[in-house]
């Protein structure tokens, strides 16, 4: 039981310490707006490609040929959207909030957390089984996420469209996330190894991921965000971090998913709501500020729930 707990807390504790990290380093004045907008780009256009490259190229081919994990990946990110969006249209009558509502419960910050979290629980077996899914996911969530505001939006200009359809896959194809993994595969599939000094500086630049991330994570925690109704909110929040977490691994376990597997699973349903998800929102004629207030909600509720569930799985004996 305390080994357990104490497994949970060194996996979950000093991810969150930076976040916290960010949150003081704002409310001080010590970063502003622009010096977050310039790490987040230097992180998703920089590092974290960066990162997701070197972790393929030094995987093994038996990784990248178990399909069974990309697999229920992609079904079950599919099957979430198309279930909690057929839920939205039949509860919500405000149309607006209807796609803020489903992008805030299935579109996670499985990009930001993914890797470190699975790095304290498994180590370099974590880190390339996320690298490995995160393009995929990546993919459904930006595809997903823009059909379903353009669907529910209040302005016309951004409804969907073959122009729409184009810059989607624009995106998809040079995304860089996708492009780093990309790069990556040859060098697993022949061996290929990088000059000492390019391979040097290379993991020199990934690693600022995660800390320029999670301090971004923590100093985008707006409080004020949570005036007036939160109804909706705290409902896809709660569908967020527990429940859709708790059906996705019950049903992995039970098809025989164990270890870093099934601990990737957990974490691609228990991160929180995107960051991006509140700036699409808002851009795309959707209700922003339900946006912001899950993207709050989800952010503290998931220091709780993925403690909780990395406890339980870990208890069974499932990882």
């Amino acid at each position: 039981m305390v080994s357990n707990f104490l497994y949970s807390f060194n996996a979950v504790a000093p991810i969150f310490l930076i976040v916290l990290v960010g949150v003081i380093l704002k409310r001080i004045g010590f970063v502003n707006d622009n010096f977050l907008d310039i790490s987040e780009k230097l992180v998703f256009k920089v590092a974290l490609p960066i990162m997701l490259f070197l972790e393929v190229a030094r995987g093994s081919l038996s990784e990248l040929a178990d399909g069974r994990l990309i697999a229920f990946c992609v079904i079950t990110v599919t099957a979430s959207f198309v279930i909690v969006s057929l839920l939205a249209v039949f509860c919500i009558r405000d149309t607006t909030k209807r796609g803020a509502f489903v992008q805030g419960m299935c579109r996670s910050n499985f990009a930001i957390l993914g890797v470190p979290l699975a790095d304290n629980m498994f180590g370099e077996t974590g880190t390339t089984l996320i690298a490995i899914v995160m393009p995929f996911v990546i993919l459904m969530f930006n595809a997903y996420s823009v059909i379903l505001l353009s669907l529910f939006s209040t302005d016309n200009s951004q409804k969907l469209n073959g122009k729409k359809l184009l810059h989607i896959l624009k995106n998809i194809v040079t995304n860089p996330l996708i492009i780093g993994v990309v790069l990556g595969i040859p060098f697993m599939l022949y061996g290929w190894q990088l000059p000492v000094v390019i391979n040097k500086s290379l993991n020199y630049l990934s690693g600022l991921t995660t800390p320029l991330a999670l301090i971004s994570l923590g100093a985008n925690f707006r409080p004020e965000s949570l005036r007036g109704r939160v109804e909706y909110a705290v409902v896809s929040s709660l569908g967020k971090t527990v429940v859709l977490p708790a059906i996705m691994v019950s049903i992995a376990a039970l098809l025989g998913f164990r270890g870093a597997s099934l601990g990737v699973i957990l974490i691609l349903f228990g991160a929180p709501t995107a960051v991006s998800s509140y700036i699409m929102a808002k851009k795309m004629g959707n209700d922003g500020e339900l946006a912001a207030q899950i993207l709050l909600l989800t952010t503290f509720l998931c220091i709780l729930t993925i403690f909780f569930g990395i406890f339980i799985i870990k208890s069974l004996g499932l990882i």
